[in-house]
């Protein structure tokens, strides 16, 4: 009677990756070639060479891929490795108050979180009249640039782990309702008492 050894299989995982990265397709790294693949969120080939892996049908945590192969002895080997899947970070943000055209720039704002760090920029604002400060925690907004109406303030953070997610907020730019000497009063404030300081008032 011949004894037949095992055969000698080898497999390596992908690269840790993010809960919304999609399904990889065409994924390999099982030696040797035509085996079969399985595990959470893997779907197998059928050709014996590669298979797909679905990260948000595996879920958030450590998973194990295996690789097992069949000689013609009708040996079989395996081999394991691991892959894990991130969760998505929870972004929030808020936008500053509402304000008038005229009410120039506005500087160090923040309202994102989490918030990065000077080091590393991992926290960016963008959005009409947005200016990010390239620190990942602090941005301009000039309501002249962006105009009058109603605006849509974005924050994007992505973390250590390369994860991104973004959070959105409004704010409203006001038109002047009259040119007077002190700053404008927005066509939303009540009845402007005293216009003897207007320019083209009745």
């Amino acid at each position: 009677v011949e004894v037949f050894a095992l055969p000698m299989v080898s497999f390596t995982a992908p690269t840790d990756l993010c809960l919304d990265a999609g399904v990889l397709t065409g994924l390999g790294g099982g030696s040797p070639t035509g085996g079969v693949y399985s595990g959470s969120g893997v779907t197998d080939g059928g050709n014996g060479t590669n298979y797909s892996f679905d990260p948000a049908a595996a879920g958030v945590g450590v998973h194990v891929i295996t690789y097992q192969y069949t000689d013609e002895n009708g040996c079989i080997g395996s081999a394991n490795d691991e892959i894990e899947v991130f969760a998505l970070p929870t972004a929030t943000f808020t936008a500053p108050e509402d304000l008038c055209l005229d009410a120039g720039v506005q500087s160090g704002l923040s309202g994102g979180f989490p918030a990065g760090t000077p080091s590393v920029t991992t926290g960016i604002y963008s959005g009409p009249g947005v200016i990010d400060d390239g620190n990942g925690m602090t941005y301009s907004f000039n309501p002249a640039a962006a105009g009058t109406g109603t605006h849509v303030i974005t924050y994007d953070y992505t973390d250590a782990n390369g994860c991104s997610s973004s959070a959105s907020d409004n704010v409203t730019v006001f038109a002047c309702s009259i040119e007077i000497t002190d700053p404008c009063a927005c066509l939303d404030n009540a009845t402007i008492i005293d216009l003897d300081a207007g320019i083209g008032g009745d």
